[in-house]
């Protein structure tokens, strides 16, 4: 039913949003389509981040401890649960739309990608108790992810001088928030859960208790090894766009260069003007021997 409701609200803002600015924009179809996706987005994580803050604030998450005491975590309230439910019917969503909005094949591949992995960690959190702690990592997750798709937009506007600025302040948002999503990690699953008494640690399905060494560890290394995947890939973007930039400077400097010294010559004549020298040179020559040896048969009378 919710994800009906997600395709439903995909829809509706891609009609009555989108395109109205598309059409304004006059975009390409490959800006058209990434224009598209970073608008469905940034609508979807706004709205996220204002409602995990706001069940952050009435939860009392801002203190650390709070991430471990009391668990398992089993009385959620209402929009505590339904932020979770929201969440995986979201990232449901988008394998239908890959149909609906016709996506090409070379494009598919990154979507399932980031799809599959919020499905993943947000089920297995909800699924294992661990909502508080994925409540803040998204949260957090999300605020960079706001800054970096409004400054795609902006992008796509031609709105650089503004775009140029909020990327700067996108890269260290994105920094920040890797590091400390692992701080939080590790605080929750390596010195936070492990402080519940031995008695505590097993695994009990009716309560919904997974504190084991074995589960805390397998989610500590999960949520590390994305991380840094996720770190990885924004260090390679960085470098490949550093390499683009150093060599668009360098065409550049050689492309002026080459305009100086042309300058500096002067217009050299053409290819018309040059072989008009050469059959010139070739022709007179010949000019100057024909009287001669026209005197020489006799054809022609020599001057006395």
């Amino acid at each position: 039913f919710y994800l009906l409701i997600s395709v439903v609200m995909h829809a509706i803002i891609q009609e009555y949003l989108l395109d109205k600015v598309n059409k304004k924009l006059h975009l390409s179809k490959i800006k058209h389509a990434k224009f598209n996706e970073s608008g469905q987005l940034l609508a979807f994580y706004i709205v996220s981040l204002f409602w995990g803050g706001d069940i952050i604030l009435r939860e009392n998450l801002l203190n650390v401890s709070a991430l471990w005491e009391g668990y398992p975590h089993n009385n959620m309230t209402f929009l505590f649960k339904f932020f979770f439910i929201i969440q995986i019917s979201y990232w449901l969503h988008i394998f239908p739309e890959l149909y609906f909005q016709k996506t090409k094949r070379e494009d598919m591949a990154s979507k399932i990608q980031y799809a599959t992995l919020y499905l993943i960690f947000i089920t297995a959190s909800y699924m294992f108790r661990f909502t508080r702690l994925s409540l803040v990592l998204l949260v957090v997750h999300y605020l960079a992810e706001v800054v970096f798709r409004t400054c795609r937009i902006l992008a796509y506007a031609e709105r650089t001088n503004i775009s140029s600025k909020l990327f700067r302040l996108g890269d260290l948002l994105f920094v920040l928030a890797r590091l400390s999503s692992v701080i939080l990690t590790v605080l929750t699953f390596w010195y936070g859960l492990a402080q519940a008494p031995m008695e505590q640690q097993v695994v009990d399905l009716a309560t919904g208790n997974f504190n084991t060494g074995l589960f805390r560890l397998n989610a500590l290394v999960a949520v590390c090894l994305l991380q840094a995947w996720l770190m990885w890939n924004f260090i390679m973007f960085q470098v490949k766009r550093m390499r683009e930039a150093k060599a668009y400077d360098v065409s550049s400097a050689a492309n002026a260069a080459k305009a100086a010294s042309q300058s500096r010559r002067g217009p050299r004549p053409g290819r018309q003007g040059r072989s008009r020298r050469r059959r010139t040179t070739q022709i007179c020559p010949r000019l100057t021997r024909i009287p001669r040896s026209l005197s020489a048969r006799g054809c022609q009378p020599s001057k006395a």
